[in-house]
């Protein structure tokens, strides 16, 4: 299945069950991020939830097959999706950088949407994680896109 095929099955309501389950989780998040929604955990009631964690941002250089694949289009829908906000560019030496900012489900929902398609379902090589390390929080930032 190419990229556009997976993320038009994510968006549409179509897929595998494990595209539904990515879908499902990613409204989950959007929803526990916006204050909303329902419980993560089934049986568990909305006051039953422990606290959000705070907000926090985070910068990933990913290494492997991650140029020419893809890859910012993906992480790009997936955070939107997520509701995280940020950035995400190619380097010069075949890597490539994303800003990640949100509560730490969002976050986690992004990494693990991608390592679900470029590790798991595909042939392109996958990726790995060669830095990470958090940052301070951008005031006002309303989306997560591409940079060049």
């Amino acid at each position: 299945m190419g990229l556009l095929s997976f993320l038009r099955e994510l968006v549409d309501g179509g897929g595998t069950a494990e595209d539904k389950m990515v879908r499902a989780e990613l409204e989950q998040v959007r929803a526990l991020a916006e204050g909303g929604g329902g419980s993560m955990v089934e049986g568990v009631q909305e006051g039953d939830r422990a606290p959000l964690g705070p907000k926090l941002r985070r910068r990933y250089r990913f290494s492997g097959m991650v140029q020419g694949v893809g890859f910012r289009f993906t992480i790009t829908n997936l955070a939107n999706a997520a509701g995280a906000t940020g950035w995400v560019r190619n380097e010069h030496d075949g890597t490539v950088t994303a800003e990640i900012q949100g509560i730490v489900e969002q976050i986690d929902a992004v990494i693990a949407g991608l390592d679900r398609y470029y590790n798991r379902r595909t042939f392109m090589g996958g990726f790995t994680i060669a830095d990470v390390r958090d940052l301070p929080l951008v005031a006002d930032e309303l989306e997560f896109s591409p940079r060049n």
